[in-house]
């Protein structure tokens, strides 16, 4: 890239200079699309930048648009150094202003020159630890083929979902910069980056390769008998249940995958399934379903409509029956119970594989994300083999309703841009929630309970955005506890160092493995801020700064309580312990086992490079750090009353060996030393929400009246309020969202299919 743009910059300076105050514009591929760069020349120099780029990340890629601006107009031309973190964005930035500045002398894109041959690169992808790595054929001085090489570090379905989309587009085009695939954004944007380094080393210029194919648009119309909107779990599952159920039935995908969020899970509730405890507990139950319905309706105290619980449980087994053993989508038949001590019925059933056999006493789930994208594979070719037709990278937006009946759908393909009217019969919403949408989630979560506005950082799609959700209450529906909290199940920082970037050694922990990633498990200090947000002898405190819990849970149950974001509270007593003895604490669950490098640092290991990581952390603007806990509660927009009441309070538990407040453990409490001070800021990652449209037991949805808007349904995760209150998370019996995903597309096929008129 850098022999490119000195190139590129050479032969601007032997043309002739822009004129005084021109504005250039031009665009390049950045993270999750095109990021146009507008600059303002005087005397060959930029003055001013503007840059746009709506698809990046906003915290990453989004954050670095106005510094790389600043650095523009500083460095005066293209050659900057980027923002660390950013390199997606930096890369397109740069490109971008290149090709601005060449406009100024009627620079033309240099024709591509490259050397025949079998080149091959590497990038971080979804993996800190693992590169994705890739090999690029140039024949005839073009790109002939592309391929992933062995041990990736993304998992098995982005890497095929990436080699069998992305790949044929850019050798199609030429060009890398087609879009990336949503749903496998960060999987092709790592592939996309090898893909330059081949083509540098085949000596090329990369701006010849990064042209933004134009899409071919146009209008057309289709008609179904059903259409599902959302091929996650609960899509996927009505799609194929409706079509068994003799309807024609077309599902879309907005992602180029389909599974959706439940395939990165890892159980599904189900309470005694009939066949499969005659085949595997001697027709025995798993658990005491009546005993388990009363603690669920004692849970939800009211709030939640008995019938539809009533449904779930009088269906949740038959449906496991039939993805299982009519489906083959496999599982452990031997239930697990829940999270909680009072949750003892064993109704958790778990996708296979799911033990590590090779590591004793190993937990009981494994590596099992390449399986479970196969059985969607087997449900999908179940489905099309039916007759049934889906169309992925196909997003709806908008809910056509006439008269009070809806009967169809606007939707576009992300991909070539083409408009579709879908006219329907009956409209399926199954689209995995709405917390992918900052403004619904601002909107929709309540403050009563919990404080839950606000933007979530998520574990699964951020492209599940609740468009179908809010059109339909744009038209009338009501919702349903829609403000409860979200489904949270581990907690991390905002950001992340990736150690390959920063040169922090990785150490592999050998004999084992690990369930995320099915490799030997590893640790780096380059984890270190996310280890110190979730340890239980750590002091968190809430955006008010106070405690909201006994830290103990922060990792896993409980960060939700102080909803999007909380800060861990550090002191230089307590680093400078780590840096010479190692942390004190072992840290294990989910924070680390799905968030960083997925590998917790042992206790006990001296750290000397820790501040070195907090400095690179406070760089990146999530740990911050002050000489007094006032000054850092004003860095962190926290009152710095609240934090110094809750500092002294908590100190003296530690004195006394008590916590009057939360019961923490003694071995836990150790007390905030002598500073300065820092404060880690931390986020609850959630999969999805769990409520939105209220429905009724036919899975139609009402609207404000109470009454059905007549053809449109919702399943999944757009209708799961109905089960739960807004006072509480959603039960903690394990996999009920799963569980309600499945259950309600089984119940609800053979009904849309005989209001459609096409029941068998």
């Amino acid at each position: 890239m850098k022999k490119a743009l000195a190139l590129l910059l050479v032969l601007m300076l032997a043309l002739p200079l822009a004129a005084l105050g021109e504005t250039l514009t031009a665009e390049a591929p950045g993270f999750g699309g095109a990021v146009s760069v507008s600059l303002t020349v005087e005397d060959g120099k930029i003055t001013a930048a503007e840059i746009t780029g709506d698809a990046e990340t906003p915290e990453v890629g989004g954050a670095a648009l106005e510094p790389l601006a600043e650095q523009l107009v500083a460095a005066g031309n293209a050659d900057i150094d980027g923002v660390a973190g950013a390199t997606f964005t930096s890369s397109a930035v740069r490109e971008a202003a290149a090709a601005a500045l060449a406009q100024a002398g009627g620079a033309e894109t240099a024709a591509a020159a490259l050397t025949d041959g079998e080149y091959t690169a590497e990038a971080i992808g979804f993996d800190r630890a693992v590169t994705d790595k890739v090999t690029v054929t140039i024949a005839d001085g073009r790109i002939a083929k592309i391929a992933f090489g062995d041990n990736c570090g993304s998992t098995p379905p982005m890497l095929d979902t990436v080699q069998n989309t992305l790949f044929p587009r850019i050798i199609e085009n030429q060009s890398t910069g087609v879009d990336s695939l949503t749903g496998a954004t960060v999987t092709s944007n790592a592939a996309k980056q090898a893909i330059d380094d081949c083509l540098t080393q085949a000596g090329a210029d990369l701006s010849a390769f990064h042209a933004i194919p134009e899409k071919k648009g146009g209008e057309e119309e289709i008609t179904t008998q059903v259409l599902v909107i959302g091929m996650g779990g609960s899509g996927t599952y009505a799609a194929l249940r409706t079509a068994e159920s003799g309807a024609q039935v077309l599902a879309i995908e907005k992602q180029a995958r389909y599974g959706g969020t439940t395939a990165l899970t890892s159980e599904i509730e189900s309470i005694n399934p009939p066949r499969i405890k005659e085949q595997y507990n001697n027709g025995e139950d798993f658990c005491d379903a009546a005993a388990m319905r009363q603690a669920w309706s004692d849970y939800v105290e009211g709030d939640a409509k008995e019938d539809i619980i009533d449904l779930f449980f009088e269906n949740s087994g038959p449906a496991l029956d039939w993805l299982a053993l009519d489906h083959g989508a496999m599982f452990d038949f031997e239930p697990q119970a829940g999270f909680t001590e009072t949750d003892v019925y064993k109704v958790k059933f778990q996708w296979y594989p799911n033990k590590d056999e090779r590591t004793p006493g190993a937990p009981t789930y494994g590596y099992n994300k390449a399986e479970i994208a196969s059985y969607f594979d087997r449900l999908v070719k179940d489905f099309t083999d039916l007759g049934g037709q889906y169309m992925l990278e196909t997003e709806a937006y908008e809910l056509i309703v006439e008269d009070g009946k809806c009967t169809g759908v606007k939707a576009r393909n992300l991909a070539d841009g083409t408009e579709y009217t879908i006219h329907a019969d009956a409209v399926v919403i199954a689209t995995g929630g709405f917390l992918g949408n900052p403004e619904m989630t601002e909107k929709y979560l309540s403050d009563e309970y919990f404080p839950l506005k606000g933007e979530w950082k998520i574990y699964g799609s951020y492209r599940n955005d609740g468009k179908m959700i809010q059109s339909a209450i744009d038209n009338g529906a009501a919702t349903y506890n829609i403000g409860m909290p979200p489904e949270v199940h581990m907690s991390g920082t905002t950001d992340f160092i990736n150690a390959l970037d920063y040169g922090f050694e990785i150490h592999t922990v050998e004999g084992a493995l690990d369930f995320n990633t099915g490799r030997e498990p590893i640790w780096t200090v380059a984890d270190l801020p996310l280890i110190m947000g979730v340890s239980s002898n750590s002091l968190a405190v809430a955006t008010n700064g106070k405690r909201f819990t006994g830290e103990p849970g922060i990792a896993m149950l409980d960060p939700w309580i102080a909803g999007p974001n909380y800060y861990s509270i550090w002191s230089t007593e307590q680093i400078d312990g780590i840096v010479n003895e190692g942390l004190k604490v072992d840290v294990i669950g989910p924070a680390v086992g799905f968030l960083g490098h997925r590998g917790s640092i042992p206790s006990g290991v001296p750290l000397p490079e820790a501040y070195d990581v907090l400095n690179i952390a406070i760089d990146r603007g999530y740990v911050f750090k002050a000489d007094t806990i006032e000054a850092l509660a004003e860095q962190i927009g926290v009152d710095p009353a609240a934090l110094s009441e809750t500092v002294t309070t908590y100190n003296g538990y530690c004195e006394a060996g008590e916590d009057a407040e939360f019961g923490k453990p003694a071995s836990d409490l150790v007390k905030i030393g002598e500073g300065p001070y820092y404060a880690i800021k931390m986020a609850s990652y959630s999969y999805n929400t769990v409520a939105g449209l209220d429905i009724d037991a036919q899975f139609r949805v009402l609207n404000t009246e109470g009454q059905p808007i007549e053809g449109l349904y919702a399943l999944g995760s757009d209708s799961a309020g109905v089960l739960f209150t807004e006072k509480k998370p959603y039960v903690t019996f394990g996999g009920a969202n799963n569980g309600w995903a499945l259950t309600s597309a089984y119940v609800a096929g053979p009904i849309i299919a005989e209001y459609v008129g096409a029941a068998k």
